[in-house]
């Protein structure tokens, strides 16, 4: 019969790629029902060749395997003939899991091929262990000593195997690190330069994950190896590994610094001389106040720079060096400042990996000088020239073929959504970073702010919402610009119809509308400014919108009427009553809003504005004055006992105190902590006594200490509130009168049994009662001439002690110094900037000290709780059946087999003595048997 092979199953697969889904799916069944026969039938051959088609469709298609696919791999692997046995150990990692029982019929086939003395076995199972030993703690539990063993094989393939076999191993079974890193540390030393690679990518990936304090006692051989190894992959791990262990040592920097300086000035791989200044800057090489630092700094920053500087040079290479120098800014900006055209240019580089980098150095490398110049910059890129469409892949495919310029693939980049979301966030932050501590044009700042919103096309409004409030409130000088700006922001209707879109406009406008209702005396146009606020459309807009609109509104009206009062007229009389009814019917269309925010303020100035109407429509406008010539009618026929009213309508004041009546300002940061507790308050004395679970039957118990305080009920108020306190006074004395309490001496013997019987009743009942504290145990009279009298010379105490008088006396010379200086006029910084913000009355403006953070809990499972520089404890059990002799042991053991007879003298131990040392010696992996020698007596 005729078997399909592996060759003409992927032909089938290829001409049904064209046809139909369902024949596709046909041929598919029709394999499957082979592969199962296969699988089922007998000859060796068929069976592998079964599952090497069967793990070729799992890997194309979410096929689930046939029924006991698993152990058709065992029966594979377990087979004599190379080849098959070859397929077995291929499919073993696709063929088992960690729910799969098949795996412990491997571990005896494992163990025979590892421990083959044909040298062609052993990296068949190699080849599979990485997978299977990470499936189950058993299988490597079981099969470390072999692996140990294989550590000295002959063949240098064998060996490297089995070292990355050690990782997964020791993933599984934590406990066998201790035992095979004594092994693992002679591989550093081995004479083939692919084990000592394999080893250090081994002990590179052990440090990362349980830290670098158990291989600090690697420094040594690890330190051979960059001063003698020209392998640019294996020093690139080296480097990666002294970078964790040189936090902590401090004294390997100076035995590494040469060397490091040595490869970073002589080696041309770009990625050997990244990890070398990581290196330097995780190890502190690079820190200024080591004589070397600035240097060494110098070195690798001209190093990177000159990658920078190639124009024809590798992408790869400026990417790296990008990266290396974001390392070198925190320590040395002014050395990376230098090449700040190069890194500008790498802004324009098509690859957007290398502008991500490029961005994140240019928010790092700004000061008071060059804000202006990146942030222009900057915003040129976030407003690139109209183009209109991206690109398709297609054409930029066959625009790369032709060698066109990358300047489209730029500009296809700088449209794209994520890339403009990045750019305009790390532009805002640039601004406002450490409180705007590098800008000194805050009128520039609002225009820079305004411009992003128009510009941005992407959802930065939170923010920009954010810094134009903390701007305009700490800046009071810039108050008057940002006002007349954002006047015009708030009548662009184009504006805020984007805002509909989820671009973040909306926000903007939030802000806009916010600053010109709070800062309205500075408007240029209040009634147009209230007509742009209460637009048609308003009613489209989001709550929060909606309800700063109507609190800007009111604002805006209430300043406008207490600036018309002055010149009050007829005119004005009837534009003010045009303007209220215009701002009631606009208001009209809130008061039923199902949000209650914009309901509740719809409705309160609604009413305000209807007394305003009342009040309006009852007030007669002053006439105009006379100007004759007639003596004595100067005045006109005014009435003079209208001399001490005002000619306006007393209700244009009713808006403007509700918002006037306290300045806003910005908040400090620690303000809320720095409020001090009212004497009185009590904060930890519960609101409900007994938290609320108090026993109403019990009778109200009397206290002989405790007095009824007299309410305080205050003064001033009028007549009627004398009146009223008049009346609680009288009824507060009857009360008392009615509920007089008697003291101990008046107390009748009856009394005082019946108060006592009381008191024990209501102790019992509350006596398991979880919420009930108790009462205070009576207190015993001591004698006071009995306690005996101690001298306590504590030195703590006495220190403390004297560091608060020192304290103190340090304390009073600041504030003499202070006063001294305060008596000085200081010199007033050119913008008037509230950077700490407000304070509460009489709280001082330093910052209280930040609670301690909680320490990050240390997995202490799997590999990271295995300490290897603590002493180990004691074996439960031998781990490992490996056994090495040396060739000390040997002449132990020959001179231990010569008995008393030699003339060291020598005695025999016995053999629960040598059962005793072997258990006491489990958990090491190589034993050495150190004999006890007694000298002979002398005779």
């Amino acid at each position: 019969m005729f078997e399909r092979t592996l060759q003409d199953l992927i032909r089938g697969l290829r001409a049904h790629k064209a046809s139909s889904k369902a024949q596709e799916e046909a041929f598919l069944a029709e394999a499957m029902v082979e592969i199962r026969d296969e699988l089922r039938g007998k000859d060796m051959a068929l069976k592998a060749e079964g599952v090497l088609k069967m793990c070729y469709l799992m890997m194309l298609y979410p096929l689930p395997p046939p029924p006991g696919f698993a152990f058709h791999v065992v029966e594979v692997m377990s087979s004599p003939r190379y080849h098959l046995k070859q397929l077995g150990y291929m499919a073993a990692p696709m063929a088992f899991s960690g729910e799969t029982e098949e795996v412990v019929l491997t571990v005896n086939g494992i163990k025979k091929d590892l421990m083959s003395p044909h040298l062609s076995l052993p990296p068949l199972p190699l080849t599979a262990l990485p997978h299977l030993l990470s499936l189950s703690p058993s299988l490597s539990h079981t099969l470390h000593p072999d692996l140990l063993h294989l550590l000295t094989h002959s063949s240098p393939r064998i060996r490297k195997h089995a070292v990355l076999c050690l990782l997964p191993c020791w993933e599984a079974f934590p406990e066998g690190l201790r035992e095979g890193f004594p092994r693992l540390r002679d591989k550093l030393l081995d004479e083939d330069q692919g084990v000592v690679g394999a080893t250090v990518g081994v002990v590179m990936e052990l440090a990362r994950r349980q830290g670098g304090k158990n291989y600090l006692p690697l420094a040594p051989e690890l330190f051979g190896i960059l001063t003698g190894s020209s392998n640019n992959w294996m020093l690139i791990k080296v480097v990666k590994l002294f970078a964790i262990l040189t936090p902590l040592e401090p004294r390997l920097v100076r035995k590494l610094l040469p060397v490091i300086t040595n490869l970073i000035s002589s080696t041309s791989a770009i990625s050997l001389l990244y990890e070398c200044v990581r290196t330097c800057i995780v190890g502190g090489m690079l820190d200024p106040d080591r004589p070397e630092g600035e240097a060494l700094a110098r070195v690798c920053v001209e190093k990177l720079g000159g990658y920078l500087r190639d124009e024809g040079g590798d992408q790869n290479l400026r990417y790296i060096a990008l990266l290396a120098m974001v390392k070198i800014i925190p320590t040395h900006p002014h050395m990376v400042a230098e090449y700040q055209e190069e890194i500008m240019e790498s802004l324009d580089d098509p690859d957007v990996s290398i502008r991500m980098r490029a961005l994140e150095l240019v928010t790092s490398m700004v000061d008071r000088n060059n804000l202006q110049s990146i942030v222009d910059q900057l915003l040129a890129h976030l407003s690139p020239a109209e183009t209109p469409s991206l690109p398709s892949a297609m054409a930029s495919l066959q625009a790369a073929a032709a060698g066109d310029s990358p300047s489209s693939t730029s500009a296809a980049v700088s449209l794209s959504p994520a890339y403009r979301l990045l750019l305009a966030q790390r532009l805002l932050g640039i601004i406002a970073q450490d409180t705007y501590t590098n800008v000194t044009d805050f009128q520039w700042v609002v225009s820079v702010l305004v411009d992003v919103a128009y510009v941005s096309r992407v959802d930065v409004g939170a923010e920009i919402r954010d810094m134009l409030l903390d701007v305009v409130g700490r800046v009071k000088s810039v108050r008057t610009y940002a006002v007349g700006v954002l006047e015009k922001v708030v009548g662009d209707d184009a504006f805020r119809e984007r805002g509909r879109d989820g671009t973040g406009e909306e926000a903007i406008v939030e802000a806009a509308t916010w600053i010109c209702g709070e800062y309205s005396t500075y408007l240029s146009s209040p009634l147009s400014a209230i007509s742009d606020i209460l637009t048609p459309t308003l009613s489209a807009c989001s709550p929060s919108l909606i309800s700063i609109s109507l609190q800007a509104t009111a604002k805006i009206f209430g300043s406008h009427c207490a600036d018309v009062s002055s010149r009050w007229n007829s005119d004005t009389h009837e534009q003010t009553k045009a303007l209220v009814t215009s701002l009631q019917s606009g208001y009209s269309t809130f008061l039923s809003h199902p949000e209650i925010e914009v309901q509740e303020r719809a409705v309160e100035f609604s009413q305000l504005l209807a007394f305003m109407d009342a009040d309006l429509a009852s007030h007669i406008p002053p006439k105009p004055k006379l100007n004759g010539d007639l003596p004595g009618m100067e005045g006109g026929f005014e009435d003079p006992n209208d001399s001490d009213n005002p000619p306006y309508p007393k209700s244009l004041f009713l808006f403007q105190p509700l918002f006037t009546s306290h300045e806003l300002n910005a908040v400090a940061l620690h303000a809320q902590g720095a409020v001090r507790v009212p004497e009185g308050l009590d904060l930890e004395r519960d609101i409900v006594p007994a938290g609320g679970f108090v026993d109403s039957d019990l009778p109200e118990l009397e206290s002989e200490e405790d007095e009824e305080e007299a309410i305080e009920l205050g003064a001033g108020g009028g007549a009627g509130m004398e009146e009223l306190r008049k009346v609680l006074r009288e009824q507060e004395g009857k009360k008392k009168k009615g509920k007089g309490k008697k003291k101990d001496g008046e107390l009748t013997a009856e009394e005082k049994a019946d108060k006592e019987r009381r008191k024990a009743e209501r102790r019992a009942r509350q006596k398991d009662n979880p919420y009930y504290l108790g009462e205070k145990e009576e207190e015993v009279d001591v004698d006071v001439d009995d306690i005996p009298i101690v001298r306590l010379d504590d030195e703590e105490l006495v220190a403390a002690e004297e560091s608060v008088e020192a304290d103190s006396k340090k304390s009073k010379t600041r504030s003499s110094k202070s006063r001294s200086k305060a008596q000085k006029p200081p010199p007033t910084p050119p913008p008037d900037f509230d950077r700490t913000g407000e304070l509460p009355e009489g709280a001082s403006d330093t910052p209280a000290p930040p609670s301690r953070p909680l320490a990050a809990d240390r997995s202490t499972s799997g590999l990271a709780g295995v300490d290897l520089l603590s002493p180990s404890p004691l074996a439960r059990g031998s781990t490992s059946m490996y056994e090495e002799y040396t060739a000390g042991d040997a002449d132990e053991k020959s001179e231990m087999e010569n008995g008393n007879g030699n003339g060291n003298g020598t005695t025999e131990l016995s053999v629960g003595e040598k059962q005793a040392e072997v258990e006491a010696a489990k958990e090491v992996e190589v034993v050495k048997v150190k004999r006890k020698k007694k000298k002979k007596q002398a005779e």
